[in-house]
């Protein structure tokens, strides 16, 4: 049986990645006053906008009070507006800004970058093929959860 070492444990480097390039990021996005999870809603709202807060909360693995305070934190900066559904009024939406959808070019450069220099020296068929292990890993894992999802 090999010998368990945190160092080489596929948990361990998978945190060590992700808390490394979160810092990567949020030090790009301190020009812009943003942080990484702010980053992420607005990313979430950039592919479709006005979606409800509960959606974008599990889309980046936030509880509801974590989303909440950042969708009010977006909000006071002027880069979303929350409404409520026409339909549920208990349903909060996030809709982007002008000022908010202005920044949709330079907030992915920025994750573009951090994402490349997570990969260089990888040739792009590496790129892909580690992306589809680190998916299947992770289908591997939550088939371990009950119900098969994140819970937040």
């Amino acid at each position: 049986m090999e010998e368990y070492r945190v160092e080489e444990s596929l948990g361990f480097l998978a945190n060590r990645l992700a808390t490394a390039m979160r810092r990567s990021l949020e030090e790009k996005l301190k020009e812009y006053d943003l942080t990484a999870p702010q980053f992420g809603f607005m990313a979430i709202l950039f592919e479709e906008d006005g979606q409800p807060l509960s959606n974008i909360g599990r889309c980046i693995y936030c509880d509801k009070p974590t989303i909440t305070g950042i969708a009010n934190r977006l909000e006071k900066k002027g880069l979303i507006n929350k409404i409520r559904d026409d339909k549920d009024r208990r349903v909060v939406k996030a809709v982007l800004t002008k000022k908010g959808k202005g920044f949709k070019d330079v907030l992915y450069k920025m994750a573009m970058e951090v994402n490349t220099g997570a990969a260089k020296g990888f040739p792009a068929e590496e790129v892909k093929l580690l992306k589809a292990q680190l998916r299947r890993s992770l289908d591997n894992v939550l088939g371990t959860i009950e119900g098969g999802v994140i819970n937040v």
